[in-house]
């Protein structure tokens, strides 16, 4: 009868996803979200020992297995990124001669693509990070991240309301206060008194302004 366990007691017939303590205790791990981390389990769950660099998931598959929108499967692989637990190795084509979905590797691990040694990338993660935040980008094959910065305050002196109403009364300085009226000679009248009390004598051979 064939051995099942071995001398640790582990299983030797049955494959099993490895979260190590102290990646569950770093502040990336705990600040991702809900379905961030089923995200990554399902990709833990892909990745067989060899194949880091090539763990092929889509957006729509990953949809389906953690039970919600392909555009928050999206994002989660945008968020998994940006917190430094994958990389992606090779965008995805969904196209009538070569389908396939995007590649990723797993930063806890080292990559069977190129050799490359595990970065665990996500240690070094700081909550002050994610005032950038990485999503998304329509228009492109696969996911595709891009960092967002935040837009930006101006400084902006804020207008007072009564002030705003006191220059409004104000009368204007120079010599153009009130309305600016026109008047022509042989209209009937020889004199015009403004609002403003300001009479104006209408001389002959011209126009008048008044103010």
């Amino acid at each position: 009868m064939p051995r099942r366990h071995n001398h640790k007691g582990r299983s030797t017939t049955e494959r099993f996803v490895s979260l190590p303590h102290w990646m569950l205790r770093s502040p990336a791990w705990r600040s991702l979200s809900p379905v961030a981390r089923s995200v990554f389990i399902e990709l833990a769950a892909i990745y067989n020992g060899s194949n880091n660099g090539r763990i092929a998931l889509s957006a729509r598959d990953a949809a389906e297995r953690a039970r919600c929108s392909k555009n928050t499967a999206a994002r989660a692989f945008a968020e998994l990124t940006q917190k430094g637990f994958i990389d992606l190795c090779s965008r995805g084509h969904f196209d009538r001669k070569t389908p396939h979905a995007a590649e990723y590797r797993l930063t806890l691990h080292p990559c069977d693509r190129t050799g490359e040694r595990s970065s665990k990338r996500f240690m070094s993660w700081h909550p002050d990070q994610s005032k950038s935040v990485a999503g998304p980008l329509r228009g492109t094959a696969g996911v595709t991240t891009e960092t967002v910065t935040s837009v930006t305050k101006e400084n902006c002196r804020e207008l007072s309301l009564s002030c705003d109403r006191k220059r409004r009364l104000e009368p204007l300085s120079g010599p153009t206060t009130g309305t600016h009226i026109i008047y022509q000679m042989g209209s009937g009248v020889d004199e015009a008194r403004e609002p403003s009390a300001v009479v104006v004598n209408l001389r002959p051979g011209g126009r008048r302004h008044a103010s």
